[in-house]
């Protein structure tokens, strides 16, 4: 498990106090994420995907056992495979989309989480969220991910907190954003 590491010790930039987190890059972590703000995409093309394989299996079965017509049974069939295909393929356009991210994407970042806002800083990369921006906060098992629109979110990783370090950002996300979820 890879280990990010909040840094409650004040980094005065200006007059400003910072929480630095660093955020080593994890693929899995990524995709998690990827899930989780996609679900209910992934759970609907899946039910469309299933009602197409039972549509196109059942219709071929009815087809083969009351009229015998085999070679419409073969449609029926291709049509339940393409229902596989859809129930399966956004799970792997977002492993895809993961893989594909640009090396300088796939680097260590630092989160600088201020009064205006969380910046994240990759070596060739930088991206400023302010609070205002913030629409809602999900907490998840491995972090919470700050969301800036309905698909747009930043995260920011527990691993390697302790409870107390959990506790007080949890405490400041709440100070600071106006949803939790």
């Amino acid at each position: 498990m890879l280990d990010s590491r909040l840094i409650f010790q004040p980094r005065l930039r200006g007059t400003a106090v910072e929480l630095l987190i660093t955020k080593p890059f994890d693929a899995a972590r990524v995709l998690a994420d990827l899930r989780f703000i996609y679900a209910d995409t992934l759970r609907s093309t899946r039910v469309f995907g299933i009602a197409v394989v039972a549509v196109g299996a059942g219709l071929g079965g009815l087809l083969l056992a009351t009229s015998g017509m085999s070679g419409l049974v073969l449609v029926q069939l291709a049509i339940a495979l393409f229902g596989i295909h859809i129930a399966l393929g956004v799970s792997q356009n977002l492993r895809r989309a993961v893989s594909d991210l640009p090396a300088t994407c796939q680097q260590e970042a630092l989160l600088i989480v201020t009064e205006e806002g969380i910046t994240e800083e990759y070596p060739a990369v930088r991206s400023e969220v302010l609070w205002s921006a913030i629409i809602r906060v999900v907490e998840t098992d491995t972090g919470w991910l700050l969301f800036y629109g309905s698909r747009h979110a930043m995260s920011v990783p527990k691993d390697g907190l302790g409870e107390d370090q959990e506790a007080q950002f949890r405490a400041y996300l709440a100070a600071r954003t106006p949803v939790t979820a």
